[in-house]
């Protein structure tokens, strides 16, 4: 997996993540925390519960999220089905 440069300077920067297994829903989330250079990842449940995990900085929450992304994908979760974007028409 290629490495990412992840510029968090505000909370309007988030990378968001989307996964489904049969009709479940789940999804996962890094923002910077509020109140200094630290990172939560935030991952919300098929349920609506969510659990959030705390880092010392961005590099440590994408690192995170590669194990993430692994294990959800080892339990059979995979990212949602997109249509192919149609192409106008000259």
């Amino acid at each position: 997996m290629s490495t990412v440069e992840l510029d968090l300077a505000d909370n309007s920067h988030r990378m968001l993540w989307f996964f489904e297994k049969q009709d479940s829903k789940l999804r996962y989330e890094i923002r910077r925390e509020s109140d200094g250079p630290a990172c939560e990842l935030v991952i919300t449940h098929p349920d609506g519960r969510e659990e959030i995990e705390r880092f010392p900085d961005a590099g440590a929450a994408l690192r995170r999220s590669v194990h993430l992304q692994n294990d959800l994908v080892a339990a059979g979760w995979q990212a949602p089905a997109t249509a192919p974007r149609s192409r106008p028409r000259a």
